[in-house]
């Protein structure tokens, strides 16, 4: 317990002094005591103590109902009582979505095209940071004597024995190795292949760069969060699996009813970010795990769910690994055969999308991606998908390998590439659950509504099931909501 209130903390920007840790696991309901501190404490902690929380006046009650049967939170009422979503159309542009763009054949020059717009877009990125002026290409840069900076596409990156990185790395003329020293300021970012990004440095011997510094396109630190004029809310749900032995059928229905009560009356965006339904042939053997064998029987469940919801209430389907869709990323929308199971006024778009909801910039990922990042870059791991997030918000990409456990369709223009920057980015996926900030942006990684899988047993994974992430459009304000 002790761990998971740790990482639930940090999830939330704080760390958690292992004393307060110990005696927050004593109580009757931890995480729900947790967060009802989190909510009283001066946001700017870094480290939570006991004596801060114990300071409190009063400390903030154990609540009397566990997260599975109840909210944590009323915060969505906060100060803005006057504000309902009926009194408001919905205000949806779809900013970037493949759905009805998709250009890909398979052929060689496909491949070609899309790195070659790949580096393009990010090289742009990096020749605007003040450590790349004067940017030269490796071929001329591998004939100097001086201190020099280049940008390149990462063909591959070895660890050696001694921890240093060794890197390919190519432009539009030429390639050239890098070394990455173990002690470095790259070391920590794990280069990873086929990301673009910047290297000052110096050139060492048999055409060798030596690095002094790799950068990134990232997020630029004076990026804030612009927000709407209406303080209506924006709750993020993933990886319903419905059809699945172990969809939490009663945990949904707590939520659904609860979107009806006065309580959730600012909410105006559903956001669904992936695995709709469990799918059929996903993975060895499902059909032991499915209580629905059939496909659009599922989805036929779904649409029931979704037509439970209050009619003001403007849902937002993505697409994921396991739905009735391309593996292959950019997935384009749920096919019209899918949709017509669906109430009118569903929208559909691809995975990923960048939607402006009420005028605020909202990324949505499905996060297929992060099982490549837990096995390439150490800091990222399934109990803290926000890691990850910041890792691709760092590389400006959504999908930065390509090749590995991510099928990525080579389109005619690389679609996972983050150019234009959102306030909110959401995710799914991992079956985890994160809130956080990277730079004015909010970090959302919403949980599952499925319950502990063979498979993830297996591999030690808990999911925090029935975690709900909702941000106010207003103010960025975000928070959560446990059924």
């Amino acid at each position: 317990m002790q761990e998971d209130l740790l990482s639930l903390a940090m999830e939330s920007g704080v760390l958690l002094d292992p004393e307060l840790a110990d005696y927050l696991a004593e109580r009757r309901h931890p995480v729900d005591s947790l967060l009802a501190i989190l909510e009283a404490v001066n946001p700017r902690l870094l480290v939570l103590t006991l004596d801060e929380v114990q300071a409190l006046n009063p400390i903030p009650p154990t609540p009397q109902v566990t997260p599975a049967s109840a909210p944590v939170t009323a915060r969505v009422r906060k100060d803005r009582l006057g504000t309902r979503r009926e009194d408001y159309e919905s205000e949806i542009v779809v900013r970037q979505d493949i759905t009805g763009h998709s250009t890909c054949t398979g052929e060689m020059r496909d491949f070609s095209r899309y790195f070659n717009h790949r580096y393009k877009v990010l090289s742009r990125l990096l020749r605007a940071r003040r450590e790349l002026v004067g940017a030269v290409s490796i071929d001329r840069a591998l004939k100097m004597a001086r201190e020099v900076r280049v940008i390149g596409i990462v063909q591959s990156a070895k660890r050696t024995r001694t921890g240093n990185y060794l890197l390919l790395i190519e432009d539009e003329e030429a390639s050239c190795q890098v070394l990455v020293p173990a002690e470095g300021p790259g070391a920590d970012g794990a280069p990873v292949p086929d990301e673009v990004l910047g290297i000052v440095g110096r050139p060492w011997k048999d055409d060798i760069l030596l690095a002094e510094e790799i950068v990134r396109p990232d997020v630029p630190p004076s990026h804030a969060f612009a927000g709407a004029d209406e303080a209506l809310c924006a709750a993020f749900v993933s990886d319903l699996h419905v059809g699945s032995r172990l969809f939490l059928r009663d945990r949904w229905e707590r939520f659904a009813k609860w979107l009806g009560t006065e309580e959730a009356c600012r909410i105006k965006y559903l956001v669904v970010v992936g695995d709709v339904v469990d799918g059929i042939g996903v993975y060895p053997r499902q059909d032991e795990d499915l209580a629905v064998d059939d496909v659009y029987r599922q989805y036929e469940e779904v649409g029931a769910m979704i037509s439970a919801l209050p009619e003001e209430l403007q849902v937002i389907i993505l697409p994921g690994n396991h739905d009735a869709i391309r593996p292959a990323e950019p997935q384009p929308a749920l096919p019209e055969g899918i949709q017509q199971a669906f109430p009118d006024g569903v929208l559909f778009v691809g995975n990923p999308s960048l939607l402006r909801l009420h005028g605020v910039d909202v990324l949505c990922y499905h996060g297929k991606s992060m099982d490549d990042l837990v096995t390439r870059i150490p800091a990222v791991t399934y109990d803290r998908p926000l890691t990850g997030m910041v890792e691709m918000l760092k590389r400006r990409h959504l999908a930065p390998s390509y090749g590995g456990k991510t099928p990525l369709a080579p389109e005619r223009t690389d679609h996972l590439i983050i150019d234009a920057l959102p306030s909110i980015f959401a995710t799914g996926h991992v079956h985890g659950f994160g809130i956080g900030e990277y730079r004015g942006i909010r970090l959302l990684n919403a949980s599952t509504w499925q319950g502990q899988t063979a498979f993830q047993r297996m591999h030690n994974i808990s999911p925090k099931p029935g975690m709900v992430p909702i941000v106010d459009l207003k103010t960025g304000e975000t928070f959560a909501q446990a059924f």
